[in-house]
């Protein structure tokens, strides 16, 4: 009976072990790259449409504790050449509370696959910020919206 109840307690954790969530690695800060997509393509028999979008960047501060500093929100084109900086100094980013900015619609057609790179930093080792992108667009009478998501780069 004993060995019956070790055997299946072996057994159910190497089933359910490689399932535990990884531990959350604090950090004091890092750079976030974020895709944006500028506009979409319509294809209609053999015209192409292209549709803007405005983009919603929302840099959340996920440390309940920590206050983390924004140091630079930077755009970058399509071809990777700096658009613009959001930022003239750095902002403070309170514990669970978030930033946003508002990238318009670009007026060059073929501006498809921009990014944002985000530096960020904290005194203190802190849970790394969440960001992530809403764009928004309309064709004719129907909306159009996605997310994307922010990632760590190393520079």
């Amino acid at each position: 009976m004993i060995k019956s109840i070790l055997f299946l307690l072996i057994i159910s954790l190497n089933i359910f072990l490689p399932y535990q969530l990884a531990a959350v690695e604090l950090k004091t800060g890092y750079a976030i790259y974020v895709p944006i997509y500028r506009c979409f393509y319509q294809i209609y028999g053999s015209t192409r449409d292209t549709y803007s979008l405005t983009s919603t960047a929302c840099i959340h501060n996920t440390d309940p504790k920590q206050a983390i500093k924004v140091l630079c929100i930077d755009y970058y084109d399509s071809s990777g050449k700096l658009g613009k900086k959001f930022l003239d100094e750095p902002i403070t980013i309170k514990p669970w509370n978030s930033k946003e900015i508002t990238i318009q619609p670009s007026m060059e057609q073929e501006d498809f696959g921009a990014n944002l790179i985000i530096r960020w930093k904290s005194d203190q080792p802190a849970n790394s910020p969440l960001v992530e992108v809403l764009m928004t667009g309309q064709v004719l009478n129907r909306g159009v919206s996605f997310t994307t998501r922010g990632v760590e780069v190393k520079e």
